[in-house]
């Protein structure tokens, strides 16, 4: 069952959804928990030019992609296990 989930189409475009999704809402709100009241100019100083943009981008694409494989595996195991 797990292989059959992997090499499915349909598990790796909600993997994509679901990440990107996931990087959006993740980005907001920290921005918010952590820059609201300081402004936008000291978010972009901070995480993008001071060189981290890169550490900042690949954290995002990692922490999506991770999220989006366990919640895609776990909806399309679900919706296997309730089509038998």
């Amino acid at each position: 069952m797990f292989t059959a989930i992997l090499s499915s189409k349909k598990y790796w475009q909600s993997v994509c959804f679901i990440g990107i999704g996931f990087m959006i809402i993740f980005s907001v709100i920290e921005y918010f928990m952590q820059y609201s009241t300081l402004g936008l100019d000291v978010f972009v100083n901070e995480r993008i030019n001071n060189g981290m943009w890169v550490r900042y981008l690949l954290s995002r694409i990692v922490g999506g992609l991770a999220y989006g494989m366990v919640m895609g595996y776990y909806f399309e195991l679900r919706k296997r296990k309730s089509n038998r």
